[in-house]
């Protein structure tokens, strides 16, 4: 895959909302035919974040936008681009990113909502907003990845119930001098209908010339064997392409910020990718696999252990939706800041 050539593009920000409500895995094994140790065995997941009720995604991407924002030192009218990518959205129309928008003040023509990237969303967003940010005069991009994990798994189903989580994420783009930024990517794809999730009108619908089977649910499917694999072969390979094409070495990185689908495959992609475990963060033990926004959970925890500063190189890299994956490759101009997140507690580096 191709150096980026363009215009230096490079977080500025980043920032992470989370629900206060904390779901153990004992409480999901009162619905579920498991233990919480055989959970936490096969996945390292101990808990996860559920929104209640009443809250709403948007109220989650509100949150982490503003963060962002205020880390970075950026005025909502200052923002030029804004890309929300959300798998799990509160409505299919009105637009969430339109939505954010309005809440915040910001004042854009340029917004762009991602709806069927799911977990690879952050790879897929954060390029595509340093794209836009290629018009000429533009500076400041907004992406936010916000999702409802909880809402789209069976209660019942202890393949899907016990990996999900809700949070946000939201970084702050921006042009920046000099040849540091985005260094390079990495971006493909695959069929598969090993995870598959139905609209609405789609369900008990019979389609003869369908090869995947009448959906009868709402919640999500996954074929874990098969997601594991993909994972386990795509994610590592990706990884290292966008590091050849930038001239960088696995030594060379700071930090690898990759989509937490659950704390056990965090590690060995970690591993498969020659990195010693430091320098992969795993948040997915105790957010579970927030979707769109794990690997902004993962920035942020390298931003806040210091492993993210001027100089430095940090990769990002994700995979999902059956399947997209990618990967991209930064050289930090500047340290890239984290914004405070109560209840999580990671202490901030000196």
């Amino acid at each position: 895959m191709p150096k980026w050539e363009l215009a230096p593009v490079s977080p500025r920000s980043v920032a992470l909302a989370l629900p206060d409500r904390v779901v153990t895995n004992a409480e999901l094994c009162e619905t579920l035919d498991t233990t919480p140790e055989w959970i936490e065995k096969k996945t390292g997941i101990r808990e996860r974040r559920f929104l209640e009720p009443h809250e709403t995604v948007l109220d989650l991407a509100v949150e982490a936008a503003e963060k962002a924002l205020a880390a970075a030192g950026v005025r909502a009218r200052e923002i030029d681009v804004v890309l929300v990518a959300c798998t799990t959205p509160d409505w299919i129309m009105p637009s969430l990113g339109v939505s954010l928008a309005e809440r915040m003040g910001i004042d854009t023509p340029r917004i762009l909502d991602l709806t069927q990237h799911a977990c690879a969303s952050a790879a897929y967003g954060i390029y595509t907003a340093a794209s836009l940010l290629q018009e000429p005069d533009l500076e400041t991009a907004l992406v936010v990845c916000a999702e409802r994990g909880s809402g789209i798994t069976d209660p019942t189903d202890r393949i899907t119930r016990i990996f999900f989580g809700d949070a946000a994420g939201a970084v702050v783009l921006r042009k920046t001098p000099g040849g540091d930024g985005l260094l390079s990517y990495d971006l493909g794809n695959v069929y598969s209908d090993a995870v598959r999730m139905a609209t609405a009108w789609r369900l008990d619908q019979e389609v003869p010339s369908s090869t995947t089977e009448t959906p009868r649910t709402p919640y999500i499917f996954m074929d874990g064997n098969v997601v594991l694999r993909e994972a386990m072969t795509r994610v590592p390979k990706s990884l290292s392409e966008a590091l050849s094409t930038a001239g960088v070495t696995v030594d060379e990185v700071s930090g690898f910020a990759v989509h937490q689908a659950n704390a056990k495959l965090v590690r060995q992609i970690g591993r498969m990718a020659g990195a010693d475990a430091e320098r992969v963060p795993v948040t997915a033990d105790t957010l579970g696999n927030t979707a769109a926004a794990s690997p902004l959970t993962a920035l942020w925890r390298l931003a806040r252990e210091g492993r993210a500063r001027r100089g430095d190189v940090v990769v990002l890299g994700a995979i999902g939706a059956g399947f997209l994956f990618g990967s991209l490759v930064f050289r930090l101009p500047d340290d890239l800041l984290a914004a405070d997140v109560a209840g999580l507690d990671v202490p901030r580096a000196a």
